[in-house]
């Protein structure tokens, strides 16, 4: 059984190190049921359900899907029923990103996406820093916020309205935002870079992912962002002492893909992350 799981395991992190760590920790506290896994024959990969106090999530990876509506048919008979039921717990369908059939039918039946797109990792040595006195580097206080909005919400516009998103969202939450500030600067996690005394770019991190990394604009494709981009890799390699640098990528946004894979970043996962609407909570993988 240990065995099995651990190759359960490997098919989960080709959906991302968040549905690995929370499959794993739920496989230790038996909150895991397998409704289908398989090593060979029409379909190989693992339908599974993880759960915990406040959610239930389903995970679908499958390196091979030549019977698809099996699965489906399956997914109907087993998951779909929670949608159903009396379920106070936020319920997500996360799934490996080269299954297409799967994603489909999930949101013909109700389930929202909330991002579709890539895992990736750093792959270089410690990156040069040749060029980092080009901008002021500084951290996060709170009479930065309005630049930190503005920064944000014109950085992510153009990904918001690919995606059919709503833009703008920094300034109206700009209190939450600001606290949130204030937090990541307390565990030194966000830092601020300034070209004559505007702020041309920043980044946040979390654990072992870059979780934003934002230039203005007006300054990108003139190299302001390999070189916050650099920084933020050093800053991570040196004081976190972390493991891997990951990052994720809205698959819609390609120039980003195409930036960080000229940067020695490499695809090692694929997801497509789902939230079915009847509880807002957001979901921990």
């Amino acid at each position: 059984m240990e065995e099995r799981n651990k190759r359960i395991l490997r098919l989960i992190a080709q959906i991302s190190t968040g549905a690995l760590e929370f499959v794993r920790s739920a496989f230790e506290r038996n909150g895991v049921t397998i409704l289908f896994y398989a090593e060979s024959g029409n379909n190989q990969g693992v339908l599974c359900l993880a759960e915990d106090n406040s959610c239930v999530i389903a995970y679908a990876a499958f390196s091979v899907c030549g019977e698809p509506d099996m699965l489906l048919d399956l997914i109907d008979d087993r998951i779909f029923p929670y949608l159903q039921s009396s379920e106070h717990r936020e319920i997500c369908f996360n799934v490996y990103g080269d299954n297409t059939e799967i994603i489909e039918f999930v949101r013909e039946h109700g389930f929202v996406s909330d991002l579709e797109g890539y895992q990736l990792k750093y792959t270089g040595g410690p990156p040069d820093q040749a060029d980092s006195l080009l901008l002021q580097e500084q951290g996060f206080i709170p009479e930065m916020l309005d630049a930190f909005i503005m920064l944000f919400d014109t950085a992510y516009e153009q990904l918001c309205v690919e995606n059919g998103w709503e833009t703008g969202g920094y300034r109206r939450q700009a209190e939450w935002f600001g606290q949130r500030l204030e937090a990541y600067e307390a565990a030194g996690r966000v830092r601020s870079f300034w070209l004559q005394e505007k702020l041309a770019g920043a980044y946040i991190t979390e654990g072992d992912y870059i979780r934003d990394l934002v230039v203005a604009p007006k300054l990108q494709n003139r190299g302001y962002g390999r070189i916050i981009l650099n920084q933020c890799i050093s800053h991570m390699i040196k004081n976190q002492g972390t493991g891997g640098v990951y990052l994720r990528v809205a698959a819609s946004n390609e120039d980003a893909l195409r930036f960080y894979e000229r940067n020695q970043f490499v695809m090692t996962a694929s997801f497509a992350e789902h939230t079915y609407p009847s509880v807002a909570v957001v979901s921990p993988s």
